[in-house]
């Protein structure tokens, strides 16, 4: 079953930023998934990844190009100065055309699968990058939800606590409570703003992150609906997604072939201790302004054959040369093997992370539901003298953590998902789709 096969809730409501000194563009109500097209525009590091993969793209027909036909052309002109004889100073040219194919060349054939194995990596690293992009999308969406929700809920307890402090003061006054529940009332209200202007700091923070992240500022921020179906991963066990990470992660992929690439590196560089086999041709002519018939004649001619060369002593050039690509292919394989371990690792991790967060998605949704409960009814044993002031508040403030709770931890079950399926090497751009079907469209009330 797809994590987010129900897609029929919604909710209609808005999330409103409390960030109208940022700079930067200002866009209307904005969702994930317009937040993330933004992102594909305007983001740096997907852009650097797409050039470096053209980038890789080009070097296989660079490398390609060693076994076809190089044809060369040459011209050279001088004057010439005789001074014996009657010749005096005259002009010389010469024009040579060459043509060399290469017939057999190990280098060269190790460079162009060095070069295949290069764009395989380069495209990896990019599938990465965009999943990388989709994951940091969601963190920044999230990350501004998660701070908007602290604000409103430090805003809810800030309001509470001034009406129980002013309750506390009327009731100090004809003398139904000791000073104390006035001043704690007090203590508990100078908190309370000072968290209220911690999240405000924090929001601002959280949408600035969204600014760098896609460029603009949105007004407003589509908001996540309380009924997001939790869905336990399928497979629901770690190992099954530990294996599929282990033949699809991108980053592991791209370390897989970065090992491959370095062992082709090893196998160029031996190469060039082989003899190389060309066929070569030219064509010359050269002119003067001699008139003597012996040495003034305009010549002509061509030639053609096989050429072979190889390497008899190159001052230890090679031998150092593949010492230094076997210890770079050796590099190479150690971080191919922390790659896997980190990957398996980030595999299980993620598991967890989804699981777990259902099960504290569930635990704060009932936690919800006793924290009112409770609140009520010391709410009504303070109207009745049997509670006081800071019981009172204390309730009231179990209530609105246990309400910001319940929303991180399902802010959490998403990144929680969208990672395990990156861990995976699963996870694209229409996984955002049905999350962003359980946010309220834009300029919904």
């Amino acid at each position: 079953m797809h994590l987010f096969s129900l897609m029929h809730s919604r909710v209609t409501f808005s999330v409103c930023l409390l960030a109208t000194s940022m700079l930067g563009s200002v866009v209307n109500a904005t969702n994930l998934d317009e937040t993330y097209k933004l992102a594909q525009q305007y983001d740096s590091t997907i852009r650097a990844a797409e050039y470096d993969y053209e980038s890789a793209i080009q070097r296989l027909p660079l490398a390609k190009s060693a076994f076809r036909p190089q044809l060369n052309f040459a011209y050279d002109a001088s004057r010439n100065e005789q001074r014996r004889d009657d010749y005096g100073t005259f002009d010389d040219q010469q024009f040579t055309l060459t043509l060399r194919q290469s017939l057999f060349n190990r280098e060269n054939g190790a460079i162009v699968d060095q070069a295949r194995l290069g764009v395989k990596q380069a495209e990896a690293q990019l599938l990465a990058q965009q999943q990388n992009l989709i994951l940091r999308t969601a963190n920044t969406y999230f990350d501004v939800l998660r701070a908007k929700v602290e604000v409103d809920f430090s805003g809810s307890e800030l309001d509470a606590i001034a009406r129980q402090k002013e309750q506390a003061e009327r009731r100090f006054d004809v003398g139904l409570v000791p000073v104390t529940d006035v001043r704690s009332a007090q203590a508990q209200y100078d908190l309370a703003i000072a968290a209220q202007i911690a999240a405000k700091n924090q929001l601002q923070t959280a949408v600035g992150a969204m600014e760098v992240l896609t460029g603009s500022r949105p007004e407003t921020i589509a908001a996540l609906a309380t009924d997001l179906p939790l869905v336990a991963p399928d497979p629901a066990n770690a190992e099954a997604w530990v294996k599929l990470a282990v033949e699809q992660n991108l980053d592991l992929v791209a370390a897989r072939l970065a090992a491959q690439t370095a062992a082709a590196g090893v196998s160029a560089i031996r190469g060039s201790r082989y003899p190389t086999l060309d066929l070569v041709g030219a064509a010359q002519a050269a002119e003067n302004e001699l008139k003597d018939p012996i040495r003034g004649r305009d010549l002509k001619g061509g030639s053609i054959g096989i050429e072979i060369r190889m390497p008899v002593y190159t001052g230890g050039r090679i031998k150092s040369q593949v010492r230094q690509a076997k210890a770079d292919s050796n590099s190479a394989q150690q971080t191919l093997l922390s790659q896997e371990r980190s990957t398996a690792q980030q595999t299980r991790d993620a598991f967890r992370g989804v699981t777990g967060s259902i099960a504290r998605a569930n635990a704060l949704q009932q936690a919800l539901i006793s924290t009112r409960k409770s609140a009520e009814a010391t709410d009504a044993g303070f109207r009745a003298g049997t509670r006081t002031s800071v019981e009172v508040l204390q309730a009231l403030r179990d209530v609105y953590r246990a309400e910001s709770d319940y929303a991180g931890a399902r802010y959490d079950y998403i990144i929680n998902y969208l990672s395990l399926k990156a861990a995976a090497g699963t996870l694209n751009a229409n996984d955002l789709i049905p999350i962003n079907n359980f946010l309220v469209e834009p300029g919904a009330q």
